[in-house]
């Protein structure tokens, strides 16, 4: 079996001058963390509820009416 050695994490910002503050460093982390952007957002599923062809008043036992639905439901 091989073993994985685990690398210690490495800075991505390095202070190169200066002493910042807690404060200042928080101010500075928070503004690139902001300037990243936010991943868009997955999209929802398709869904199928209200659909126009709900809205069709056939008889309730109509033939028509049921493989008329099925058919546009299952297009989408």
């Amino acid at each position: 079996m091989t073993e994985k050695t685990e690398h210690p994490h490495e800075p991505h910002i390095q202070i190169l001058k200066g002493h910042p503050t807690d404060a200042e460093l928080v101010a500075l982390i928070g503004a690139l963390g902001g300037a990243a952007g936010v991943p868009e957002p997955a999209q929802p599923p398709h869904t199928t509820w209200g659909l126009p062809v709900d809205k069709l008043r056939y008889g309730i036992s109509n033939y028509q009416r049921i493989t008329l639905q099925q058919r546009i439901h299952m297009q989408r």
